[in-house]
């Protein structure tokens, strides 16, 4: 194929992706306030009538503190933001402006197979186990209910290869709204069909394995006139920023828009 190629992790992002990026912040001192949640912005008008934050009411359990600093950013999506923030902040059209994002459904399933549904050169090799096969990359398609799909034991070997199984196809479909009613044996079913169709030579391979993931809300819901509503990481308020694949950046609304949402957020 001559399709731009699009790497993924080699394995989990635990393992790849946030596990450095936390090890790197607690070395330099960092530290990590796990299950910890936000209850509410704590905020006051400085002299100059300018807001900014003072501080944020944390709970775990019956504990309760109130946490400060000189900056705060808030990592969200497009529903954890709008319970974070302060109702009377809607005055401000640059944070009402995020209430016309609705976040949308979003289904991941993953199937195994006993051989490679992507490879489409040999069809004799792809039924062979000895060694994964097939497109390493992540594809997309305006055929199928899922947007974009890999497989998962060619784009991330190191944890997702298992020696005498095949791939392992993960598909996202979203907007998921006519999936999250359904049970998983008949999400499972539509999925492999839809993938039969885009790989016909897939014919005869078996699913070993599902898994169906549903997210109520996550992604937001794209459409004419949505994209001016998308905030940037600067905020009116001095010392809170905003990070997310929500916010306005060059990529689409994913893992890797969060990442560099954050990136403009730290500039």
């Amino acid at each position: 194929t001559e399709a731009s190629l699009l790497r993924m992790l080699k394995g989990s992002p635990d393992v790849y992706l946030s596990g450095p990026i936390r090890k790197y912040i607690t070395d330099k001192g960092g530290r990590f306030h796990l299950r910890w949640g936000c209850r509410e912005i704590l905020y006051d008008k400085a002299a100059n009538a300018e807001t900014y934050v003072k501080g944020l009411a944390m709970s775990k359990a019956t504990d309760k503190k109130v946490v400060q600093a000189d900056a705060y950013v808030a990592a969200c999506d497009v529903p954890g933001i709008k319970r974070l923030l302060p109702s009377s902040w809607r005055e401000m059209k640059f944070f009402n402006n995020i209430y016309a994002l609705v976040g949308v459904p979003v289904v991941t399933v993953q199937l195994r197979y006993n051989g490679w549904v992507t490879e489409l050169q040999d069809l004799e090799r792809s039924r062979q186990l000895r060694r994964a096969l097939g497109l390493d990359n992540l594809l997309y398609t305006p055929d199928a209910d899922f947007s974009c799909f890999a497989d998962l034991a060619l784009t991330s070997p190191e944890d997702y290869y298992r020696e005498g199984q095949g791939s392992l196809l993960q598909c996202v479909l979203t907007p998921g709204d006519p999936y999250m009613p359904l049970p998983n044996d008949e999400i499972i079913r539509r999925v492999a069909k839809q993938v039969l169709a885009l790989f016909p030579s897939s014919q005869g391979l078996e699913v070993i394995w599902s898994s169906v993931v549903k997210i109520g809300q996550s992604l937001y819901r794209e459409g004419p006139g949505k994209n001016p509503s998308r905030p940037d990481q600067k905020t009116p308020v001095k010392n809170f920023f905003l990070a997310g694949s929500y916010t306005k950046q060059d990529y689409i609304d994913s893992m890797e828009g969060a990442t560099l949402s954050g990136r403009q957020a730290s500039a």
